[in-house]
């Protein structure tokens, strides 16, 4: 059984904004460890990514922080040791050499070493583009579900997460590893600011709080119907264009945040 309901996790990559909302929602049910390239006291005294994006907490224990290069198998394999579930929010975008080493083979390091390890649940994120200014992404399109074959083209940050994606795919349908994929898209605070009123809201879009919500949904779903499946994290908005059903239906996940203020007009 794949269901993590407690005991130690694995958080790699956790110094971005994604790390940050999966510690605040994991810290009071798993013991972490909170690693990133760089120290955690480092990461969280640097400015965030934009003004109002979650920095990560510094915790302590019996919590751990270590830094490790996911693109060196030893110490994402010496990381795993011990653990019940891990979580890969690992990131490079504009770099075209640490893009494909992070991404892909960061993902091939951690999903190795996974099954290496006994872990049975790795939660592996990624983006979903729906506008790469090509005929088939998916911009023009409505009531897309999670189950659709994802459409990188030659954008550097796509193509790389969607080689990682079908790297963790392969080694769940052969080593025994349930692989849950959350993808996103746009992010915002679930803070509306009176200024922001009636402005629109990007037709996928997450708060930060959901994000990291969605991870404690994740380890603790009941076994999956597939060894390797995709999930929107999204809100179900207005738009109707892209639907997080079937988060809800196996994970049990559903936002609560879907930033009405920023689409109605007050009565």
């Amino acid at each position: 059984m794949a269901t993590v309901n407690e005991g130690k996790v694995v958080l790699f990559g956790a110094g971005g904004p994604v790390g940050a909302s999966a510690i605040a929602a994991l810290k009071d049910h798993y013991t972490l460890w909170v690693t990133d390239l760089r120290p955690m006291t480092e990461v969280a005294s640097a400015p965030p990514q934009n003004p109002r994006a979650p920095i990560p907490e510094v915790l302590g224990p019996p919590h751990e922080n270590r830094v490790v290069d996911i693109t060196d198998y030893a110490q994402v394999l010496a990381a795993c040791e011990g653990m019940d579930a891990a979580i890969n929010v690992s990131v490079v975008r504009p770099h075209p050499v640490l893009a494909f080493q992070v991404n892909m083979v960061g993902a091939y390091n951690v999903a190795k070493a996974s099954v290496a390890c006994g872990i049975k649940r790795l939660i592996h994120t990624g983006p979903f583009h729906t506008s790469l200014n090509h005929n088939a992404d998916y911009w023009n399109d409505f009531q897309v579900e999670a189950d659709i074959p994802l459409h990188p083209g030659d954008d550097l940050y796509a193509v790389s997460k969607y080689l990682g994606g079908h790297i963790t795919r392969v080694f769940a349908e052969r080593e025994g590893l349930e692989v849950l994929t959350f993808v996103y898209t746009d992010f915002r605070p679930r803070e509306i600011l009176s200024e922001e009123h009636g402005q629109g809201v990007h037709p996928y879009s997450t708060s930060w709080e959901d994000t990291g919500e969605a991870f404690l949904y994740g380890l603790r779903a009941p076994e999956m119907p597939s060894p390797y499946e995709n999930f929107f994290i999204c809100a179900r908005l207005p738009h109707d264009k892209y639907r997080p059903d079937k988060a809800k239906r196996l994970l049990g996940w559903e936002a609560k945040d879907r930033f009405e203020a920023l689409y109605t007009r007050p009565q």
